[in-house]
């Protein structure tokens, strides 16, 4: 047998290689493994699924069914991704990362209770899970629990400084609760870092216009237009505040 990968000559009842590791028998679960890896590199997932898909009917595997359930979500393919990860935590039950991989799913599915279950779960066994929060803080806000939102993404926070896009839902949500001083308190935050989004200077000018501070409003709201000129809401409350009322 002749190595496909180096060329050299292989005994028959050899699985790899000897000389370069590659897998030789092609019906093989390492074969597979390796299809996966080289059309994961090529950029080409449904290839790669499908060789994954492979191996998970040889080897009852929970790191090969949450690779599986990965390549699916990948593609969009949410119902088979939740499939492979239920798959995979069934085989190593409470594995912090799959119940992430599943909240996500389930957020992505729109079934945002479920969610909140499983990234709830995450939590529970890695407290450390940074990114859970942000997900728990979309989810709750989602489902109109402003308060949590908020509770999250403040976690976010202090688990995770750099994660400085939390600034900005949290404005969002103390503006859902009718405090534009709190929001206008995170968003600052990031316009101190130096941040430029043409949503941010909005939210920004819409708070100081609810604040009654005009100047400020109009100043945020140009802002907003110097960087995204079809910015239709900034148009719309830039020309309520300034345009001269006819009598």
């Amino acid at each position: 047998m002749i190595c496909k990968n180096c060329g050299e000559e292989v005994r028959d009842d050899f699985v790899f290689c000897p000389y370069c590791g590659f897998p030789i028998k092609e019906d093989s679960p390492a074969y597979w493994m390796r299809q996966v890896t080289e059309f994961r590199r090529k950029g080409k997932m449904r290839d790669a699924l499908k060789n994954c898909r492979k191996v998970c009917e040889e080897l009852n595997d929970p790191y090969i069914y949450r690779l599986a359930g990965y390549l699916a979500y990948i593609i969009g393919e949410i119902e088979l991704a939740i499939e492979n990860q239920k798959k995979s935590l069934k085989l190593l039950p409470d594995f912090p990362d799959t119940l992430y991989e599943i909240g996500i799913s389930f957020f992505r599915m729109g079934k945002i209770k479920k969610a909140i279950d499983y990234f709830e779960k995450c939590i529970g066994k890695n407290p450390d899970f940074s990114m859970a929060y942000y997900w728990l803080g979309h989810c709750y806000y989602h489902t109109g629990d402003i308060d949590e939102a908020i509770d999250n993404l403040l976690k976010l926070i202090k688990h995770s400084p750099q994660s400085k896009i939390a600034h900005y839902h949290l404005g969002i949500a103390y503006h859902s609760k009718g405090n534009e001083e709190k929001a206008l308190e995170h968003f600052k935050i990031l316009e101190e870092a130096g941040v430029e989004y043409a949503s941010l200077y909005f939210w920004m000018g819409n708070g100081y216009f609810l604040l009654h501070e005009i100047t400020a409003a109009i100043k945020y709201l140009k802002k907003a237009l110097e960087l995204n000129p079809e910015e239709d809401r900034s148009k719309r409350l830039l020309s309520r505040i300034t345009e001269v009322p006819q009598v």
